[in-house]
Order: structure tokens, then C-alpha cells, then sequence
């Protein structure tokens, strides 16, 4: 995130740095924006606290559906068939997302797979490498 710039002389003024705004709403869990405040006090330089805060300012916190035996954003979704053992996706927003830590975003092909299904379902994950066939198991809102 952060880019180091050199000065070609001394007396050269310092480059100037402009983060945008972001304009459109972030979708986040409240576990998400939780740690995007951690992030925030933990950051180094002035241009990732600038991005952070234009994040944090745009941060839509994503409530539980109603019905929580459905998939949808924030659900904890354990299914078989991803691999070998059973693996648990937690959907969540495009800032949020970390796939080794089984963090998905709500845009992603796995997600748009998973939303709107129930236990027992079985759904179609198309991937690059090939359409994968998952069975949900479980559907869990923290």
C-alpha cells in the first residue's frame, strides 16, 4: 500500500499524495469494520491512516438477514466438496476478504454461489479451473 518516492534534488518540493474519496458505500461485517479500526491505529504512514479513515467513512455495517437458515453477506457457510475436508467460508466484504482465512468476498464467484442457499442444497461454484460441485452444511451468523 505505502510507495516509497526519492526526490531527485534536495530542494525538490515532497511529492504530493492524494487519496480519493471513496464514493460508494463498503459493505462490511461488524467484525470487518472492527478491524479495520485496529488497522487504522496500527498503520505507519500517514497515506494508509488517510486510506483507512476514506475506508472506514464509506463503511456500511451489513446486519444478519432475517431468515439467518439462509446464505447471505456475513454468514459462516461450512460446505464439502471445496477439497479434500469439509471447508468453512465466511462471506464478507471486498476490503474484508482473505481467502486463507476462509474470508470471501460478497463479489466473488464462490460467494454469488453460496448466497441465497440452505443447508442441504447443493450449489455450483464456477471457477476458472472448472465448475465444483458444493453440499452446504452448515450456515452460521457470529
Amino acid at each position: 500500500m505505502s510507495r516509497a518516492f526519492t526526490k531527485e534534488r534536495d530542494d525538490a518540493p515532497e511529492p504530493q499524495i492524494v487519496v480519493r474519496t471513496l464514493t460508494e458505500p463498503q459493505l462490511m461485517t461488524a467484525s470487518g469494520l472492527a478491524r479495520l479500526h485496529e488497522q487504522r491505529d496500527a498503520s505507519a504512514t500517514a497515506i494508509e491512516r488517510s486510506w483507512i479513515d476514506n475506508t472506514i467513512a464509506a463503511a456500511v455495517v451489513v446486519e444478519p438477514p432475517v431468515d439467518v437458515y439462509v446464505a447471505a453477506f456475513g454468514a459462516s457457510v461450512r460446505v464439502s466438496g471445496a477439497s479434500a475436508d469439509d471447508r468453512t467460508f465466511t462471506i464478507v466484504g471486498t476490503h474484508e476478504a482473505d481467502l486463507a482465512s476462509g474470508r470471501v468476498s460478497v463479489h466473488s464467484p464462490l460467494a454469488e454461489a453460496l448466497i441465497g442457499s440452505r443447508v442441504g442444497d447443493r450449489v455450483v461454484w464456477h471457477r476458472p479451473a472448472g465448475d465444483r460441485s458444493l453440499t452446504v452444511l452448515e450456515i452460521l451468523y457470529r
